[in-house]
């Protein structure tokens, strides 16, 4: 029986990064942080068209990821992407899927 290509505790980070950015808001959370660099949470939900409530809970989650930064600037907080390895990763998907949806 051949061996696992991938060390288990591997495994279980590319798990925990899918689950992480398997979110539509999330993504478009890190796609905004990326082309907008630091932005408030308000900024964001106006730019996404939802509620700071959802925001908040979601950038929560990429905080708790270690993806985006969060810094107080008096009433503010300002968000921005510190890892770009799960926008890299939606990139890739966005891309593969593109180029199938292209030679069907």
């Amino acid at each position: 029986m051949a061996e696992p290509l991938l060390a288990g505790e591997t495994i279980d980070m590319v798990a925990a990064m899918l689950r992480v950015i398997g979110d539509p808001t999330r993504i478009r959370l890190m796609e905004v942080l990326n082309q907008g660099g630091r932005v408030t949470g308000g900024g964001l939900a106006a730019r996404l068209g939802i509620s700071q409530q959802a925001v908040s809970k979601q950038l929560g989650v990429l905080h708790q990821a270690g993806i985006v930064s969060r810094r107080r600037a008096g009433a503010w907080v300002h968000y921005e992407l510190i890892d770009w390895t799960g926008w890299w990763l939606v990139e890739q998907i966005s891309a593969a899927l593109s180029a199938g949806d292209a030679s069907r």
